[in-house]
């Protein structure tokens, strides 16, 4: 009978819920009868409650800077006996006792799938190969944090007497402090999007390395001290149990996958022109995964382990970076990152009662707690500053290993139901969770900001850059139809003896399935590779431009596999180690041959936006026009390769300026530089701003045909845009500056603007709607703390500025021939 309680010695006094096994689905509120009392109404009411209860917290406290997990607790708590348990017969109505085991079931269901994808996203490299900061730091936590205090608390149980309830929860309290578990810190570094900075990669290494030591120990260690009282040969086979199911997964089901893997490329190279092998292919793999997922789960459960060894161990087997990894995880992360795990952070909320916790226990609770959190900010700290780490990035890091998540739960939620801890202690420890991290979390966005190191008062522009000397650019591509306009704007570049260029090209690879990011060299040969991927046309094509330019280019072809999200870091960190000059950005749009958009990338815009604010030197945002001209490179052909820069004023387009001079000394390029005033005004004032630093430029390039200047005359913003959209097939590339100096010449044009990282003139030329089908090229010149931007500023110090000014006596004997000024709007 429904809601009948029976109490039977035999069960050890607990209370057992009988209810009719047949109510599953209700029989509908017309007829009289409550839909909450049948199961799936019932399931389907808390699932809804949960999640929108977590999703109104988070939204609440995401200004404050706290974490998801924070938010998805509070939730539960709220929805639990601590607050809404006040009002007795809404909560039995919506979260009845016999109704917990179903929902609880659903979470922990979907808690192996979330363990499962978090396994498959780490990499199994740094667990069993960490380097040698990872490796101090993850055995200073793992002695000074488990180890140490778990022998002080037998020291202590065997001399002092303990209560017999807070003896009894004393090492369980004790251990759990020592967790640094991969999700949780995993998690953390996401929200605070940190994931790729030094820091984030370090504490990636650190938690994979101590859950290396800390699985093997508890897995063994567990299965050994369980089993112990029922005799020494059932301990031993306990282990040889775990031992058993460690090598079954990584010899046999490995193999497996892999040989999964290659015979799954193999096909799809031979059958190419087909497209049903490669779904079809893909659901036969992740219907094997699933089986083995709830395989490898039932004989956890069954060897005596908890149901998360198979899950992890089966996550970590899988490889991370290839075609199966990530479509595990694309198929699986969104249903159970947004819905399944967050209910199992509101259950264990749902668990806490806040007036079942009594003074004497929270303060030993706390205390623990405290202790727990100082020890291990020291064992980080000690070995990290050792390890010339800088104070505040060890300091952050020890902040970070202290992030509380699902893993520190999944053990309170194990012991409680072991009755090893009371569900007063329960409840503290749930809310010394949601603490820890709501404190740390604010400290961590305030002592570390990623882009602060890459502030830097050396000038790393094109502008600034020394005459004669070797010029480092870095080049991101993201699809191979890209290449041919890149390598004309490298090739452009001018590169010689005497003043070379070094090229880093970055292939921007999207990977789903990892949570470990990597910037690989992929350039280990010298010799041409298999053309079967996207990547190694771009790496041969690359390849065969330093070939073409021996001595004068040098490239080195780097794969950035994360997410878009967290690109920016890598590629930030990239220029800033090889010193480079200028960063070229692929934009996010792509066009088709009949000059429509393709295609839209948002996560390469926001990329792009990241990058315009942290990037440690100049850069330039690369607008593709090359499938609609159907232009060669200049490599392949001998035709001139005509370009325009766009100039009105400010350091972005005296950047653009000096891009141009330098291109100008390649014997097939033709630079014409555009100077856009004002009609109808006094146009000395408007001229003097940037006139001599025009002058410069022409003087170090007088004598040369090549070069060209150009003033255009316009009324107002409307004729700029006429004067500009007036460009069509008359030049390849056309260079313009992000932000110019404040000038009526653009009043109106910046309510049009589309895409803020274009400035106005880029996102003119930029839409679809333009009709010219050069490539363009936004330029933005580094930005430095405390400077400004005014070409004031270039005025006063234009002599050590101006990239490849000539030396008094060449500028002496080139006046004479200084190339004549045309002021004719029609002239071009």
């Amino acid at each position: 009978m429904e809601g009948m309680r029976i109490r039977m010695d035999g069960l050890k006094n607990r209370t057992v819920i009988c209810h009719d096994p047949t109510k599953i689905t209700s029989e509908g509120a017309w007829n009289g009868r409550n839909p909450l009392t049948a199961t799936v109404p019932l399931l389907m009411t808390q699932l809804t409650l949960i999640t929108l209860t977590s999703k109104f917290f988070e939204v609440l406290l995401r200004p404050l800077g706290q974490c998801s997990v924070v938010a998805q607790i509070i939730g539960g708590v709220v929805l639990g006996p601590s607050a809404l348990g006040q009002a007795p017969k809404i909560a039995v109505a919506l979260f009845p006792r016999r109704g917990h085991i179903i929902i609880e079931t659903v979470a922990t269901f979907g808690l192996t799938i979330f363990l499962f994808s978090m396994g498959v996203k780490m990499d199994s490299s740094l667990m069993f190969r960490p380097e040698r900061a990872a490796l101090t730091i993850g055995i200073s936590l793992f002695v000074f944090t488990l180890v140490l205090p778990m022998v002080l608390v037998i020291i202590l149980l065997a001399n002092v007497d303990f209560d017999p309830e807070f003896k009894k929860s004393l090492p369980v309290l004790v251990s759990s402090q020592s967790l640094v578990a991969f999700p949780a810190i995993a998690c953390v570094l996401a929200e605070l999007r940190i994931f790729n900075t030094e820091v984030g990669r370090l504490a990636v290494a650190v938690s994979m390395f101590y859950d290396l030591l800390a699985m093997g120990t508890c897995a063994f260690g567990f299965a050994f001290l369980e089993t112990l009282g029922q005799g020494m040969t059932n301990a031993v086979a306990a282990v040889f149990s775990v031992v058993g199911l460690i090598l079954g997964l990584v010899i046999v089901v490995r193999l497996v996958l892999l040989r999964f893997l290659v015979s799954s490329k193999s096909t799809a190279l031979e059958n190419s022109s087909t497209s049903s092998t490669g779904p079809r292919s893909t659901r036969v793999h992740m219907t094997a995964i699933i089986l083995l997922l709830l395989v490898s789960t039932f004989v956890s459960e069954a060897i005596g382990q908890h149901y998360f060894l198979g899950p992890m161990m089966l996550g970590l087997i899988v490889p991370n970076a290839s075609p199966l990894g990530a479509a595990v995880v694309s198929k699986l992360d969104t249903f159970v990152s947004h819905l399944l795990y967050p209910t199992f952070l509101a259950i264990s909320g749902l668990k806490a009662d806040i007036f079942s916790v009594g003074f004497q226990q929270t303060w030993k609770t706390a205390a623990i707690v405290c202790a727990g959190v100082v020890c291990k900010i020291a064992a980080v700290l000690i070995p990290a500053v050792h390890g010339n780490i800088p104070f505040q990035e060890a300091l952050v890091l020890s902040l970070v290993m202290n992030a509380r998540g699902i893993n520190e739960l999944v053990i309170y939620n194990l012991v409680l139901e072991d009755k090893k801890i009371s569900k007063e202690e329960f409840t503290l420890l749930v809310f010394s969770t949601v603490l820890v991290t709501a404190i740390i979390t604010p400290f961590i966005k305030l002592l570390y900001n990623p882009s602060r190191k890459y502030s830097t008062m050396r000038r790393m522009t094109i502008q600034h850059h020394k005459k004669d000397t070797e010029l480092r650019i870095v080049a991101c591509i993201h699809q191979q139809d890209e290449i041919p306009t890149l390598v004309n704007l490298l090739e452009a570049t001018g590169a010689s003896q005497e003043s070379p260029i070094s090229v880093m090209v970055v292939v921007l690879v999207e990977v789903v399935g990892s949570s470990g990011p990597m910037l690989l060299s992929y350039r280990p040969h010298r010799n041409l590779e298999p053309t079967s991927s996207t990547n190694s046309h771009i790496s041969n094509a690359f390849q065969q431009f330093e070939r073409q330019n021996a001595g004068n280019v040098s490239v080195q072809v780097y794969t950035n596999m994360s997410h878009f999200g967290a690109m920016h870091d890598d590629i930030s960190r990239l220029a800033a180690d090889k010193r480079a000059s200028f960063l070229i950005l692929p934009f996010h749009k792509q066009w088709a041959i009949d000059g429509a958009v393709e295609s839209v990338n948002r996560s390469i815009q926001a990329m792009n936006l990241k990058l315009m604010e942290w990037a440690p030197c100049s850069l330039g945002i690369l607008i593709d026009r090359g499938p609609v001209r159907g232009s060669l490179t200049i490599l392949n052909t001998r035709s001139v390769c005509r370009i325009a820069v766009l100039f009105i004023g400010g350091s972005d387009d005296v950047e653009s300026l000096a891009l141009g001079a330098r291109m100008v000394r390649h014997e097939r390029v033709e630079v014409t530089v555009i100077r856009f005033l004002l009609l109808g005004r006094d146009n000395s004032r408007d001229r003097k701003h940037g006139s001599e630093t025009i002058a410069d430029y022409r003087r170090a390039s007088a004598g040369n045909e090549r070069f060209k200047y150009v003033e255009e005359l316009v009324k107002d913003g409307v004729g700029l845009a006429e004067s500009i959209r007036g460009m069509d097939n008359i030049y390849d590339i056309i260079i313009v500056g992000k932000n110019h100096q404040n000038s009526p010449i653009l009043f109106g044009l910046h309510e049009w603007s589309e895409c803020p990282e274009l400035g106005v003139i880029g996102d003119l030329l930029a839409s679809p709607d333009a009709e010219t089908t050069a490539s363009v090229l936004v330029v933005q010149q580094q930005h430095m703390p405390g400077k400004t931007s005014a070409i004031a500023f270039l005025q006063n110090d234009r002599d050590m500025f101006i990239h490849d000014e000539p030396s008094i006596d060449e500028t002496r004997s080139n006046r004479a021939s200084s190339v004549s000024i045309s002021i004719d709007s029609n002239s071009r």
